[in-house]
């Protein structure tokens, strides 16, 4: 799961400082203001971060005065707080654990300290992992599935399925699979790429599907025929890896659209 950190510090070198430390932490993402007002701004707005990290004296509108207006709205009740400054009067750090602040760090900042102080209101870093997009190549020849999965294999979060002709691909998906994108050869024995597109375009639940199309014709009726069934592509053999790099690229972008 991704940490949101809105940083609220006017000075660039702090800002930048701090994003170094955090880098380490493949589990954030940071958003940058240049001061209180900035961060307010965007909060108001409808950003909805997990961490706040302010500054206390910053222009327009100091760490305070945006930690006052957080606490005083409902919508943000949740948002963790945490002050960044030079300040080491005790009497200031009592009084601002009244607006229930979550850390404080000492500027500046020891990278160390920074991080256990982070850790403890962050939780341990978390690795994320890729999401596995799936690439479901039908074809009968081993030789084109092989240099296809070689491709497919190449780009890092992606996995592939292979299945050995039309038919053996339908019973796969008819079983459950679901892949981001599939690749039919035109040609196969029991169940050819266009029936096999038109079955699963036929399907409510799986007319979604992306398909692209692998064959050796240039027939530009037959593209055109196929462009009637909504194919995402239509690749050549033999495979120029770069257009199925680039197929896979808008299979992701499209499973990426539809999770937002």
């Amino acid at each position: 799961m991704t940490t949101r950190i809105l940083l609220a510090e006017d000075n660039a070198i702090e800002r930048t400082a701090l994003t170094e430390i955090l880098r380490g932490r493949s589990d954030c993402e940071i958003t940058e203001a240049e001061d209180g007002q900035a961060a307010w701004d965007l909060l108001h707005g409808g950003f909805r971060p997990n961490l706040c990290i302010t500054d206390l004296r910053m222009p327009r509108m100091d760490g305070r005065q945006l930690i006052e207006k957080v606490r005083s709205d409902p919508a943000l009740a949740g948002l963790k707080v945490v002050v960044a400054s030079t300040v080491r009067d005790r009497e200031t750090i009592i009084a601002l654990a009244r607006w229930r602040i979550n850390g404080y760090l000492l500027k500046p900042f020891d990278p160390e300290k920074t991080r256990v102080v982070l850790n403890q209101v962050m939780g341990p870093p978390q690795a994320l992992t890729a999401p596995t997009r799936t690439l479901l190549v039908a074809d009968d020849q081993e030789i084109e599935r092989s240099a296809l999965a070689a491709i497919v294999k190449s780009v890092p979060g992606w996995t592939v399925i292979e299945a050995t002709d039309g038919q053996d691909a339908w019973e796969r998906i008819n079983a459950g699979l679901r892949p981001q994108l599939a690749m039919f050869d035109l040609n196969m024995p029991r169940l050819g790429g266009r029936l096999l597109l038109q079955q699963i375009r036929d399907d409510p639940e799986l007319r979604g599907m992306r398909v692209v199309i692998i064959s050796a014709s240039h027939d530009r009726e037959q593209i055109l025929a196929l462009a009637r069934l909504q194919i995402a592509g239509y690749l050549l053999k033999p495979f120029d890896a770069l257009k199925v790099k680039q197929a896979m690229l808008l299979a992701e972008q499209a499973a990426d659209a539809v999770s937002a």
